[in-house]
């Protein structure tokens, strides 16, 4: 996938932050080990003394391999010593070592040559986070999704009060957010408008996000909209259907909305279908009914769309009651 040059240079500072940030942790460490217990300050400076005579000897030459031996063998001994006073003292061993971030590149960004992964990583997520600037997730929580609004009148669907529903979607949502992995099973909301679905599929994209995960969330009209323009050439070297495929979890609001064509049939089943066999989850929501996205998508598209935890919400319209209880 190309990314924008814009998006490389923020991954570079974000990584130089961490980067710096974690010397800090590392020194701010030292100063505590070597504060609580004096004996560890004198061992890093025979540390500090057995590193300049290994260069003088490199530097001077001749046999020097039996020298080299010797600074090692001491080396280790008062590494195990310090490591040995650290537990001591009710640390672990490894609590004054270099503090990485990543321990591939050592936060440098370069592993083998090449961009790190979790460099990489850093420029999707800040790809993915402009993808879903102009949504709302950041807003919406799990503890502002209120469950007094859902009746406790009888669904006829189900013979469940909605209130009870409602409730097992709700906590069916944190259980899938703060359990998060991958690969992991997609899920599909549907229901009539106002029911929360918008509200609890961004507050589950907002604690993934938490978890260090990619996540893209756009309307289903704009997402194909951007696919279908980047696809006739008009947007740059962006890499919308790409990104859409390759982020952690998607979220897709209001499927059905979208202009019904042929390119937009086919960009959605091709969607599901790489996310389905990549083991990376789609939320989607939509205010058709299972009938309806049957007969607008068909049964190829269905029966993906039917493998995913299928959450009927119901109710009554929450925007409308909050309009009107103000």
């Amino acid at each position: 996938m190309s990314y924008l040059k814009k998006y490389y240079v923020a991954a570079e500072e974000r990584i130089n932050e961490r980067r710096n940030r974690n010397k800090e942790i590392h020194r701010e460490n030292i100063r505590i080990a070597e504060e609580k217990i004096p004996e560890i300050k004198e061992l890093r400076k025979r540390l500090s003394a057995g590193g300049a005579k290994l260069s003088t000897i490199l530097i001077s030459g001749g046999d020097a391999k039996k020298k080299v031996r010797e600074i090692a063998a001491e080396n280790m001994e008062v590494n195990r010593r310090i490591r040995e006073l650290l537990i001591l003292n009710g640390y672990k061993d490894n609590f004054i070592d270099p503090v990485y971030s990543c321990g591939k590149c050592k936060d440098t960004g370069i592993y083998n040559n090449k961009r790190c992964s979790c460099f990489m990583n850093e420029v999707e997520r800040l790809q993915c986070a402009e993808l879903s600037r102009s949504s709302a997730m950041n807003l919406c929580s799990f503890e502002d999704f209120d469950l007094s609004l859902y009746p406790e009148r009888t669904d006829e669907n189900s013979n469940k009060s909605i209130r009870s529903i409602m409730t097992d979607i709700y906590s069916f949502c944190i259980g899938y957010a703060r359990d998060f992995h991958l690969p992991q099973k997609g899920i599909l909301m549907y229901g009539g408008t106002g029911l929360g679905k918008t509200h609890l599929s961004l507050a589950v994209g907002n604690e993934i996000i938490k978890g260090g995960y990619s996540v893209i969330y756009g309307s289903s009209p704009d997402l194909f909209r951007r696919i279908e323009k980047e696809h006739f050439g008009n947007a740059g070297d962006a890499d919308t259907a790409q990104l859409l495929q390759d982020c952690d979890l998607l979220i897709m609001d209001d499927l059905g909305a979208e202009f019904e064509s042929k390119f937009n049939q086919s960009a959605l089943y091709n969607l599901l279908n790489t996310r389905m066999n990549t083991g990376k989850p789609v939320i989607v929501s939509t205010n058709c009914t299972i009938s309806e996205l049957q007969e607008r998508y068909g049964g190829r598209i269905l029966s993906r769309l039917l493998t995913m935890e299928v959450l009927p919400f119901c109710g009554d319209d929450i925007r409308m009651i909050k309009r009107f209880s103000d």
